[in-house]
């Protein structure tokens, strides 16, 4: 199995521990590398992912950021860094055809066997679909288009080689000046359009299916039936802990429902005497949280424009 981390010096210990998660619950698999592709990375913080990547008898491959995506032309992040764009140029990595991309953000909390061994067919990718009532007309995207979050993504390298799939990528990135709508994300959904595979949400848990689970307004047995999303909550695989309503496991306030989980590897890595962080929520999640609590079958996009308004 061919896993892949991105980050830079500040996400270095919720990468670690993510590892961590994944290594202690994938103990059947006969091989896994774990390509790492480090930004500004101190060696210290290299080592101290090598050192446990090694205590579990796998292999670590650190690819520096610069030189993957030295192609790479941007203007624009917002609160992201860099390194969300690095999976748009795994075809660069030598002597694969399959990779799975996990965001820092998550604890791999089952096996990821059947996720892996997945049938990708001819499709470039493997994701669980989101909610985005913004972003497919900015990407010229019908409503009917299937869109994932890139955070957790199965890739097909060798379809991404033969298709040419990278200089899609750059294209599309400069088309949009450097600044696509929802970054890494939006350029994956556009450029892999009709090829992209939707999985279950369990691979995937994002706090929103959480949040939203019984909000008739969102619709999201578009996506997922109830059934689908209730397994997905009961027995997720892949936790991907995306601020929404909750905070961060990482945050003293933080509230999600599965933040003990997180607190557990953290607990048991080298990681574990970091202090948690103390920081609130922004005013305009808070606001979305306070109409959301109180009014529960407040239409998603009416919340929006009320925040609009605000601004």
């Amino acid at each position: 199995m061919n896993i892949a981390y991105s980050c830079d010096e500040a996400y270095i210990h919720h990468t670690g521990i993510s590892i961590l998660s994944l290594l202690e619950n994938n103990k059947e698999f006969k091989e896994i590398n774990i390509y790492f592709i480090e930004k500004n990375v101190s060696k210290k913080s290299i080592a101290s992912i090598e050192k446990l990547i090694h205590s579990y008898q796998r292999s670590l491959i650190c690819i520096p950021f610069h030189e993957l995506c030295s192609e790479l032309k941007i203007n624009a992040l917002g609160r992201h860094i860099e390194t969300v764009y690095s999976k748009l140029f795994f075809s660069g990595i030598p002597n694969i055809d399959k990779i799975l991309y996990i965001d820092s953000d998550t604890i791999i909390n089952d096996s990821l066997i059947d996720f892996w061994n997945i049938d990708l067919e001819e499709n470039l990718v493997a994701g669980v679909e989101t909610y985005s009532v913004e972003a497919k007309p900015k990407l010229n995207l019908n409503k009917k288009d299937r869109f994932i979050n890139d955070g957790i993504v199965l890739i097909n390298l060798k379809e991404f080689r033969k298709q040419n799939i990278k200089q899609k990528f750059i294209n599309c990135i400069n088309s949009y000046h450097g600044n696509p709508p929802v970054l890494s994300e939006g350029v994956i959904n556009k450029v892999c359009k009709n090829r992209i595979k939707v999985i279950h949400p369990k691979y995937n848990l994002m706090s929103g299916l959480i949040t939203y689970k019984h909000n008739p307004f969102l619709d999201l047995d578009k996506f997922y039936t109830k059934k689908c999303i209730n397994e997905a909550i009961k027995k997720p695989v892949i936790i991907h802990y995306l601020s929404g309503f909750y905070n961060r496991p990482w945050d003293v306030n933080c509230t999600h429902p599965m933040k003990e989980k997180y607190l557990y590897y953290k607990s048991i890595s080298y990681w574990k005497d970091i202090p948690l962080q103390n920081k609130k929520m922004n005013l305009r999640l808070r606001t979305i949280k306070f109409l959301y609590q109180y009014i529960p079958n407040i239409s998603l996009e009416y919340i929006r424009f009320l925040i609009k308004k605000m601004r």
